[in-house]
């Protein structure tokens, strides 16, 4: 087994971590979301083409339950990281060639590509990111983890907050100024995802500059009782069941959330890019508070207070008309505080997890999300669909009569039952919000009786 790193090497690698979040998200923000969907949509996407778009590389990603005997038969969670990762950032090199070339090909020809692309990106990238969390869990220590990823989240976002909005402006100014010319108008999405795509090769090089975290032993076989584990560990249990019930909360809405600004609201990608940067703005900030919290006072009360906030942002979107469409923007501002999930769930399940193997736990939480993500989201597809085909709400005399207002009501109230779950996580040393808000008010009246003294 080769050497550990010494303080020096680890501190080296948590700076160049943060470089690799940086590049990470210049590309994330060129080659994912409304940029994808939008494309989609403009190659004649309808609600169950487009809810596949989303949910395959999710259920794809099932596949990362293998990811501990990859690593394994690699024999290096660095080496597994790198490799995947880099043939996952190839594959998007594949984006760019589908806004290009999809004019000499039946819509359904390019949008089937498109699935594929973005499909096999998502599935190798699933399998690399198991690796890196697994790689940080040995490289940052438990008592700043909760700071760094905090750090390393607000990093991101202030890298990609300008990026995106102005690969959204560019999309539209594109696509305005060619809007007659088929061949040329679809290219205003591929430029940006060819920038990306180079930009998350990039990324590589600070991952292969740190130090890896030892050797691992190859296996005898297959270790399905390593990847059984998380199941029959019944405080990640507790995780798992929340994480899978957030999943398919968030996953019953995605497709009416993608098609409902274009479609309903009018928005162009450059609106869209802007109440995304709100969010994202506000991501920093949530980001700057939750990780220092998480590590004083637990994972599970940043969980249970961001929850309530998500939840009722799907209040916003029921409430959007094309002449109040800027509406939408209150959800966006509580979505920032999706930041304290970002940072809270994978410091969790590294928390929960066995102290000799990490990445089996990793790869149980992630994986089951993918999958009730996936469910939820072909669900909400062929739900929307049928809505919107058979007109049932209008016959019901519902004002709402499109089938948005139904989703999205669905998705608020998945969404709240979601707190329940997420309170009750067992998470040993974690506080209760009750708790903490005795703590601090009698910190308050201690340091009013010092004063008056």
């Amino acid at each position: 087994m080769s050497d550990r790193p010494t303080p020096i090497e680890r501190r080296r690698a948590l700076r160049l971590g943060l470089v690799n979040a940086v590049i990470n998200s210049m590309g994330y923000a060129l080659t994912t979301g409304a940029i994808v969907t939008y494309l989609a949509q403009d190659l004649g996407a309808r609600g169950r083409v487009l809810s596949l778009l989303l949910a395959v590389p999710s259920l794809a990603g099932l596949l990362r339950l293998l990811t501990p005997a990859i690593i394994s038969r690699v024999g290096s969670t660095k080496r597994t990281c790198v490799a995947a990762l880099g043939l996952g950032y190839t594959t998007l090199l594949g984006l760019p060639l589908v806004g290009w070339l999809s004019p000499q090909m039946t819509p359904g020809v390019a949008l089937a590509l498109l699935v594929i692309v973005v499909c096999s990106y998502q599935l190798l990238d699933f399998i690399g990111y198991v690796a890196l969390w697994s790689w940080f869990a040995e490289l940052v220590p438990l008592r700043v983890r909760g700071n760094y990823f905090g750090w390393r989240q607000m990093l991101q976002l202030l890298v990609s907050i300008p990026i995106a909005l102005a690969a959204g402006y560019f999309a539209d100014h594109w696509s305005a100024t060619y809007k007659v010319m088929p061949s040329i108008k679809l290219l205003g999405y591929a430029i940006p995802n060819a920038i990306g795509a180079v930009c998350m090769l990039a990324s590589l090089v600070p991952l292969c500059l740190m130090p890896d975290a030892g050797d691992v032993p190859p296996p005898a076989g297959i270790p399905w009782r390593a990847m059984l584990a998380p199941f029959r560990q019944w405080r990640f249990r507790r995780l798992l069941l929340f994480r899978a019930w957030l999943s398919i909360a968030n996953g019953i809405s995605q497709t009416a959330d993608q098609i409902f600004p274009k479609s309903v609201l009018k928005l162009g990608l450059g609106d869209l890019a802007i109440m995304r940067n709100v969010m994202q703005i506000g991501q920093i900030g949530v980001s700057r508070w939750a990780g220092p919290f998480s590590d004083r006072y637990g994972n599970r009360p940043v969980l249970v207070a961001c929850q309530c906030l998500v939840a009722v942002a799907m209040i916003f979107y029921m409430v959007s008309t094309p002449i109040h469409a800027w509406l939408l923007l209150g959800a966006w501002i509580l979505w920032s505080f999706y930041a304290g999930h970002n940072i809270c769930l994978p410091n969790l399940a590294l928390k929960l997890a066995s102290a000799r193997e990490k990445s089996p736990y990793v790869a149980a939480h992630d994986a089951l999300a993918s999958f009730c993500y996936a469910g939820a989201t072909v669900a909400g597809g062929f739900l929307f669909d049928w809505l919107n085909d058979t007109e049932l709400l209008s016959r019901w005399g519902w004002v709402g009569s499109h089938p948005y207002v139904a989703i999205f009501a669905l998705a608020l109230v998945l969404r709240l039952l979601a707190v329940q779950l997420a309170a009750a996580i067992v998470e040993p040393g974690a506080w209760r919000w009750r708790e903490i808000l005795k703590s601090r008010m009698n910190r308050r009246q201690s340091n009013l009786i010092v004063a008056q003294e």
